[in-house]
Formats: structure tokens, sequence, C-alpha cells
């Protein structure tokens, strides 16, 4: 909580409303926002709520809002944001400090009862809220109050989930740990990959019908230079000084010894391990993100020099440069953006900036597009980078791409060819369970080798027979809804399909139901809560707040 509290005041000038770095939610001019409570609301009003949402984004998906879909999510959680300030202050709800303390931690990942690391929370308020996303503290702090706010509102008008009883919980239980033996025959595409063999026609009709895919896209090829961490580690000895070992102790003591864990991720290191733990990730952050990033942002300043809208810089200034100051520059191989670059490892999200350089912009007469604006940060490296040439997008010719189109026509083919066996050994299970005969018996019939799974329930969070997770989910909510002694219909799978057979359902472990019962009726309990407040907060959209009228189909009168 001190810390807390202590950096909170620290960076508040630092953060200001007046600092902040981005714009992007800030309106001009008389516009219709839509009310709340029947009060229209202002525009600093949306713009804090749009930032809020910002953050929520950031938070859930590690990334900020940049696409259109994002923006959207953005919009409608600021509108919501909208309604919970309003309906807090209507209950007179007041978030104690305590509260937004406990949740800070909690948004970092932190326990309850661990420290809070103040260089952790300091480069997150620095560099990921302020520099990156553009928000200010006060945005973080509104975010974290109306975020323990809600909990209170959860708690308020959730009440009626307390009131599943004991004998419910029991039902759910069992419903949700029932184990269900089954039996499974399946139709993988490699059974029937051998019966697919095109001819050259056949080849030529699908190339023409997936020419599409066969389409390279937008490629680029840049021009880097490679600052290795590895090369500074002796500069960041010398920068870091003689007070290195008290940082690590006061590191190791803030984060707490159950924070540094072997590679296992079970067995807490020795206070001499962590220690090496921690001088290792303070030597590779300094050596990268400040030796190697000032030398890196020197060759960037030294390439700007003489530049202007009469003085463009070129594709050849680089090499020059680099010539002149002993360094090595290399080419990477054209690359999309999907695909990735293999040669400069950052971030993907980073990457981008590659595809956001430009030769012949025409609103950029000193043609400064041709460089990255700053040096890219990896893991292990910082990067220098600059346009070699842009790729537009262009189609393969069937000579060109011939073998991946003789794999793919042959991996439809068995595709095909799978789903049809599939879907004609259903028929006959289903014909077969009209004239009394057992699962057991059709597959005799039909030469089918069912495979015995392992015994699985609701709550199993895994089978070896399943690695695809969301295919094992098909498979428990295809299974849950058979009875002992029932089959499914053909159920199709990226590699080929299957059909299941439930042998029987066994009775629940009452002792470990016993055991238990109790924290999972809290969950329970807790759910419901949640539930229950989104139906109440949903009414509350309907009946009191109108969207902004960009958003509204009709006119409010």
């Amino acid at each position: 909580m001190i810390i807390i509290v202590a950096t909170i005041i620290s960076f508040t000038t630092y953060l200001s409303p007046s600092r902040r770095y981005s714009g992007q939610h800030e309106f001009t001019g008389e516009a219709d926002l839509g009310t709340v409570n029947g009060e229209p609301v202002t525009r600093e009003q949306f713009a804090a709520a749009q930032r809020e949402g910002d953050l929520f984004f950031r938070l859930r998906y590690n990334q900020w809002p940049e696409s259109e879909q994002a923006k959207k999510q953005v919009e409608q959680f600021a509108e919501q944001r909208l309604l919970l300030d309003a309906e807090l202050k209507e209950y007179h709800i007041n978030v104690t400090t305590e509260a937004k303390a406990r949740l800070t931690k909690q948004l970092l990942g932190l326990r309850p009862d661990q420290a809070m690391p103040a260089d952790r929370f300091q480069d997150f308020i620095v560099n990921d809220l302020g520099r990156k996303g553009g928000l200010t503290l006060e945005d973080f702090d509104r975010f974290v109050g109306h975020q323990a706010g809600q909990e209170y509102l959860v708690a308020l008008f959730g009440m009626s989930g307390k009131l599943i009883t004991a004998d419910e919980a029991k039902f759910f239980y069992r419903r949700e740990n029932e184990p269900m033996v089954t039996e499974m025959v399946s139709f993988p595409t490699t059974n029937y990959y051998a019966l697919t063999a095109p001819t050259e026609q056949e080849l030529e009709e699908y190339y023409t019908k997936h020419q599409a895919d066969y389409r390279l896209p937008d490629r680029v090829q840049v021009n880097y230079i490679e600052y290795d961490a590895s090369n500074y580690l002796a500069r960041a000895d010398k920068t870091l000084g003689t007070n290195l070992d008290e940082r690590i102790d006061q590191i190791y003591h803030q984060q707490g010894p159950e924070t540094f864990k072997d590679e296992t991720g079970t067995n807490v290191l020795s206070p001499e391990a962590a220690a090496a733990v921690i001088r290792k990730q303070i030597r590779q952050y300094t050596a990268l993100r400040i030796e190697a990033k000032k030398d890196a942002n020197a060759f960037l300043i030294a390439l700007a020099e003489g530049h202007d809208d009469d003085h463009p810089y070129t594709t050849s200034d680089m090499e020059k440069l680099a010539k002149a100051k002993g360094l090595v520059v290399n080419t990477t191989e054209p690359f999309d953006e999907k695909t990735g670059c293999t040669n400069i490892v950052v971030d993907p999200r980073t990457l981008r900036i590659l595809f956001s350089l430009r030769e012949n912009d025409p609103d950029d007469k000193e043609r400064s597009l041709l460089y990255a604006p700053s040096p890219l940060i990896g893991e292990n490296a910082v990067y220098v980078v600059g346009l070699r040439r842009q790729i537009p997008s262009q189609l393969q010719t069937l000579a060109q791409v011939h073998d991946k189109v003789v794999a793919d026509y042959r991996q439809d083919k068995a595709l095909e060819l799978a789903k049809a066996a599939g879907e004609k050994f259903a028929t006959a299970l289903q014909a077969g369970a009209v004239q009394g005969k057992t699962f057991d018996e059709v597959c005799a019939d039909e030469k089918a080798r069912p495979q015995i799974l392992t015994t699985f329930s609701l709550n199993t969070p895994s089978i070896p027979e399943f690695s695809d997770k969301s295919e094992y989910q098909q498979l428990q909510s295809t299974v849950f809804n058979l009875a002992a002694g029932q089959c499914s219909k053909f159920m199709p799978t990226a590699e080929g399909g299957y059909v299941v057979c439930v042998k029987s359902r066994l009775p629940v472990d009452e002792e470990k139901m016993r055991q238990e019962l109790p924290a999972y009726l809290v969950r329970m309990r807790e759910q419901r809560q949640v539930a229950a407040f989104e139906q109440w907060f949903g009414r509350q959209m309907q009946l009191h707040l109108v969207p902004p009228a960009s958003e509204r189909s009709t006119p409010v009168s």
C-alpha cells in the first residue's frame, strides 16, 4: 500500500493530464454523445470512458486497440463505463484506497500478501500506460476505482446468486463430474490419402478454383544493423556500478522468494540462485534497452544529418554510414506480415512498423519513411531498419506451386473421403439401432475398429486421445447429451472425424464430492452473483443509457 501510494504521488506531475501523450479520444465542436439517466454526456466524460476502454483492452488482450473491431469494443466498453459511473454515484458507493490497492496488485498478477515491486509498477505506469497507451495516472486511478466499485454492485445486485442451496450444488456437481465410458470409431484422412492421386486435369481444375490461396501477399525486404545485447554486457556492468548487489537484494525481498522458481515452475530457488537470475535479467535489460539502444539511436541521429525536403533520404544512406562506422548491414529475405521475419526477432506488433515504410509517398518529400523512426527492440538485440524494396501481391502460376497444389488437393480429397465413410458408418449405426443391434455388432458388420477412450467427465481438462483443445471440448459437449448406449452422428474434425458411443455413465465418487462441495458451492454462488448483476446491469442500460447519435438508428425526440 505504502509503495503504491508513494509511487502514485511521485508520478502525478509526470503523468498529469497536460502531459498526455495521445489525443486520440479528444473531441472538438458540439456533438450528441448520448445521455445517462437523462443527463447529456459531456465530451470530457466520453473521452475519459474511452481511455478506460483502451486500458481494459490492453489488460485483457495484452495489446493496445488498433483495429477497427478493437476500437468498436472500446466504444461499447466506454458506454458501459459511463452508466457504471452513474450507478456508483446513485448508490453513494465510495471506493476505498485499500480496495484500489488490492485491485492494482491483482491487475499486475500479484498475490494480496505480496509486496508491490516499485520498479515494475513504475515501468507499467510510465512506459506501457503513458508512452505506449497515451493514458495518465488519473485514467489508471479512475479505472481501478470503477473496477472495485463494480465489485460492490455485484455484491449488492447479485445477492440472489447466493441463494443457491447445497442440494442444488450437489445436482450440478454430479452433472459436471459424472464419469463417462465411451468408445470411438475414427476416420482419419491418413487412411484415405492413398486413394487421392490426382490427374493433371484435376490439378488444373483445383488450382483454378483456389487461385486466391496461391497468391503471394504484399511483402517487404529490409536492410538492418543488429546491435546484439551480448556485445554490451561489459558496458552494462559499468553503468550498473557497485550497488548492483543491493538492488538485487531489494528486488528479491520486494517480489518475495515464491516469485523465483526453477524451469519446472514448481520448486522455489535458493536465495543465491534467485540472485543469479535477477542479476542476469538486470544486466540483459541494461545491455539491451540502455547501452545497445543508445548506439542505435546515435546511428539514427547521424543518419538524419543533412536530410530535408531538398536533400531526401535514399536507400543507400544506411550502407554508406555503416561503412564509415565499421558496421555490417544485413538484408532480409522478402517476408509478409503474417509469416514474419526470421532475421529480425521482435514482437509481431513491432514488426508491423516495417510494413508502414514507404519509398515514394507523395506527402513525404524528405523520404524519411524509408527508415524506421526508432530502433526496434527484440529479446536479445536492437535493430536499425531501412526499407530495401516493397514487393506487391502477385499470383503464382501452377508450375510455381505445383507440389503445394498436389498436397492441398490430396488433403482436401482425403478429408472428403473420410467424411463420406464416417457418415456412412453413422447411418449404419442408426439402421442397426432400429434392428436392435448393439454398437459392437454394427462395428463388426462394418469392419470398424472402435477405440476405448480414457474415461472423462465435463470437468476433465483433457484426455490423451485428443490433443486439440477445441476438438476435445466438442467431444465433451457431444457425449454429455447422449444417454448410455446412444451414439453420436459423424463429428467432423480438421483431420477427418469420428463417431462416439456412450457405453455407460459411472457414479460420482461420493467421498470426493463431500470434500470438494464446499469450495464448489462458493464458486457457484460467485458465478450466480455475476450473472444476476449482468442481468440487472443490462436492464439499466436499456432503461437509462442513450448511446451517441452516431450509433442510434433513429433520433431521440
